[in-house]
């Protein structure tokens, strides 16, 4: 191969591997999109939607009780002791007062033969159907259950991304004024301006603040990972969060109100309750129909050989046929108790779902309402939060200023840093959790 075309196999193969990065890489716009893939590829999601499909074969199973059964079978039996009777020698043209052992059967028998079973009156198979179709809707309620916590949780786990992403880049700020002032410091102990003990405290507030910095990284990471786990990706997947938590949009009060009055319907929580109640209903009824009586038709044809040896294989010898047909009436009489114990049980589970129904949706209810609270005390708060946050900003560099030009001593600018400090959290975690609740009850509309 020439010179050439090896500049060109390598052109190729350099142009080509930011473009194969580039389609490993899953860039998320939006906490919408977020929740949109994690409900499309999370793998508990994916593993509950294929279970759904397998249990779907149980409605045949149930179904299948009210067709007609047919089976083949065969029988062999060794008769090794043969019943034997004493009669008369007489009705044999024997003695009279004399007897005769006679013999019943012979000790081989083979039957082979066909069988047809239908049910005409059975409640208790019918509603076994019921309550196999109530089951699989439990399991759809389920998965919309799975869902809905699924989304919640990846609103959560985005938006502590965000968060942990923007106490980086605030504390890495912070860590350059730290630079900043150490280097200030270093400079005046070399001229003898100020003690050792002034820089060694400047000098631990800026390691400190490195320290805080690889402690946000960590945790950034963190909350990166999980939230792929969520999005049904691998550990060496590339995820890449677009947004900003400082530039995205918070709904004004207006929205807030119809967010309120919007979130009437029922909860995937309290569907799910409501399903196991109408199981349980179905129950009670299937142990109220195991009382009626149930009846079968049946037809059955087999033919039967008996045999002194075993020579079954020759056919000359005569096989007799065996052919029956009727119906099998069942009436339930006694069980020992067995039967009302069942039915009080059944009724007791029927009250208990009652009661958990009342109670899931109460607390539904509640926990809406805590979010709904939350939500706009947060908007509320989140402007005033956003100017003490940008006056904090505007007194630490004031205050550096200062200090470098000596009108500030270290302790006063160390006060106006960790009032920074804290109007940045609580700025931070504010907006944070605005975000959070705003997401969650936009679900829940």
């Amino acid at each position: 191969m020439t010179r050439t075309r090896w500049k060109y196999l390598l052109t190729l193969v350099v142009l080509t591997l930011p473009a194969v990065e580039a389609l490993a890489q899953t860039v998320v716009q939006s906490v919408q999109e977020a929740i949109t893939l994690a409900q499309r590829n999370n793998p508990e999601l994916v593993n509950a939607r294929q279970n759904r499909a397998l249990q779907d074969q149980q409605r045949v199973a149930a179904r299948s009780a009210l067709l007609p059964q047919a089976r083949l079978f065969t029988n062999f039996d060794y008769n090794y002791a043969l019943p034997t009777q004493l009669i008369p020698a007489e009705f044999i043209g024997g003695q009279a007062g004399e007897f005769r052992t006679v013999r019943f059967g012979l000790p081989f028998m083979l039957t082979a033969g066909a069988e047809v079973t239908a049910p005409l009156l059975n409640k208790p198979i019918r509603t076994d159907i019921d309550i196999t179709n109530q089951n699989l809707r439990i399991l759809d309620d389920q998965t919309l259950v799975l869902q809905d916590e699924l989304s919640t949780q990846t609103a959560r786990v985005y938006h502590a991304v965000l968060l942990a992403r923007a106490a980086v880049a605030i504390n890495q700020r912070n860590l350059a004024s730290a630079d900043t002032l150490v280097q200030i410091a270093r400079v005046r102990l070399d001229k003898g301006l100020i003690e050792p003990l002034e820089y060694n405290r400047i000098r631990s507030v800026q390691l400190t603040t490195a320290d805080v910095v690889q402690q946000n990284e960590l945790t950034y990471i963190r909350n990166l990972n999980q939230l792929k786990l969520l999005l049904g990706l691998t550990g060496t997947d590339s995820l890449m969060v677009a947004e900003s938590l400082t530039t995205q949009p918070v709904n004004n009060d207006r929205t807030d109100v119809s967010l309120s009055a919007g979130s009437s319907s029922e909860r995937p929580q309290v569907t799910l309750r409501r399903s196991q109640v109408a199981l349980y209903k179905l129950q009670l009824d299937r142990e109220k129909a195991l009382r009626l009586p149930t009846l079968s038709a049946y037809i059955r044809y087999s033919e039967q050989a008996q045999r002194d040896r075993l020579d079954f294989w020759d056919f000359s010898k005569r096989w007799f046929p065996i052919g029956v047909a009727g119906l099998q009436f069942n009436v339930p009489i006694y069980t020992g108790g067995l039967r009302n114990s069942q039915l009080a049980r059944a009724r007791m589970r029927v009250k208990l779902a009652e009661a958990e129904l009342a109670y899931e949706r109460v607390r539904q209810e509640i926990d809406t309402e805590d979010i709904r609270n939350g939500y706009r005390q947060a908007t509320r708060s989140l402007d005033l939060n956003r100017q003490n946050y940008e006056i904090s900003e505007q007194n630490v560099q004031i205050s550096l200023v200062k200090y470098r030009s000596g009108l500030f001593a270290y302790d006063q600018y160390l006060n106006v840093f960790n009032e920074a400090l804290q109007a940045q959290n609580r700025y931070l975690s504010n907006l944070s959790n605005a975000f959070i609740n705003q997401t969650i009850l936009q679900l829940r509309r």
